[in-house]
């Protein structure tokens, strides 16, 4: 439709595979609240703003820990840097604690929402059970890490004290 047939063929792969029918069933599965405790909403609410509480109190500790120690040089590079440091450091603690309080306004409002449906009956609290097929299976990662495979066959070298298997 846009651009030429190369630039089409290189994005094509990045194209999604599904039908119609299948986006409209994964978009209504996305919007199925059944499931949903509102108190563990309410819950994990609490604790992004907890930690956006917490964030933003380091980060007035650390403006008032870089204005009352100012750095005393005369290297121009220096105060510079420092000040960069500065400003990125406090940029980044607000950016954390903003971000934190938004997401928590975001939980709490899911919460409420779903309090309503589960109280007008429109949606029910109990977790969904998962078939068997469906759920995840993790690999041992410290075996796996440690040279521990199932299937390997041989080693090459070295004793069971090496951690690497090597």
């Amino acid at each position: 439709k846009y651009g030429s047939a190369k630039s089409r063929d290189y994005f094509k792969d990045f194209q999604s595979q599904k039908t119609e029918e299948e986006r409209q069933r994964s978009i209504e599965e996305a919007r199925d609240l059944n499931g949903v405790n509102p108190l563990v909403c309410i819950g994990g609410a609490g604790f992004a703003w907890a930690c956006a509480g917490a964030l933003w109190f380091f980060t007035t500790y650390l403006g008032v820990l870089f204005a009352s120690h100012p750095l005393e040089t005369d290297l121009y590079f220096v105060v510079r840097l420092t000040s960069v440091f500065r400003n990125v450091v406090m940029g980044l603690s607000s950016l954390a604690s903003g971000f934190f309080g938004v997401v928590g306004i975001g939980i709490f409002l899911l919460g409420i929402r779903v309090a309503y449906g589960v109280m007008t009956g429109e949606l029910d609290p109990t977790p969904i059970k998962q078939s068997k097929s469906e759920e995840i299976v993790l690999p041992d990662v410290w075996s796996l890490m440690m040279g521990k495979k199932p299937n390997r066959r041989g080693r090459r070298g070295g004793g069971d004290d090496n951690p690497f298997g090597l």
